[in-house]
């Protein structure tokens, strides 16, 4: 896999839900993804939001399975690649930005023009739920040693004509492997919803 810093002009960073779009020119030759759950392997590449802020570039580090190609609408700053090897027992500190979700029943989706689905996602805020939530995702590969959880501002976007906000954390800590495979699965395809907003790419390093 391919580590790489990408920075992406003010000018295409204003809207948070086009990032994913653009990310897209550094991997010309590369099929779009048609995955239909998070079970499915990830065949293009994962990012988190580093900095974005008004006036200047939104910085970005991108996870990918094929080296990115220089484009003249970005800056690539700079790649590597590594290649992840997991043992049973290890403790691997980690990072995390992600958005933590349970879904329910919509009771009011006679009420919406055009909803199909009779079930929606909402947010976990509690803390105490995050990191349940985050237990859950990551009990196939090891076990979590220590965690901290930072909320994180919401993160507001435009789809079309619609508004959006998406609620996130940052969890930080330390995993003790217990399945390497299931570890390496989760490293390479990224860990719950919303991946296309920054979301998802888990981080790990040896303690």
């Amino acid at each position: 896999m391919f580590l790489s810093r990408v920075e992406i002009p003010w000018a295409l960073s204003r809207n948070s839900y086009q990032f994913h779009q653009h990310l897209w020119r550094l991997f010309p030759d590369e099929a779009k993804e048609s995955r239909s759950s998070d079970t499915e392997t990830r065949q293009g590449f994962l990012f988190r939001i580093e900095e974005n802020k008004p006036g200047r570039p939104a910085r970005l580090l991108v996870q990918s399975r094929r080296s990115p190609q220089a484009t003249s609408e970005l800056t690539l700053v700079g790649t590597r690649e590594f290649h992840p090897q997991p043992v049973p027992g290890q403790r691997l500190s980690f990072i995390l930005t992600a958005n933590p979700i349970k879904t329910i029943v919509d009771t009011q989706r006679d009420s919406k023009p055009g909803k199909k689905s009779e079930k929606c996602r909402v947010p976990l805020i509690r803390e105490e739920e995050q990191r349940e939530w985050l237990t859950r995702k990551l009990a196939s590969a090891g076990e979590i040693v220590t965690v901290n959880v930072q909320p994180q501002p919401p993160m507001y976007f435009r789809k079309g004509q619609r508004a959006g906000k998406l609620a996130t954390a940052t969890f930080d800590g330390v995993l003790q492997v217990c399945d390497p495979a299931s570890l390496t699965i989760l490293l390479e395809n990224g860990v719950g919803p919303a991946k296309g907003f920054g979301c998802g790419l888990l981080l790990v390093r040896r303690v």
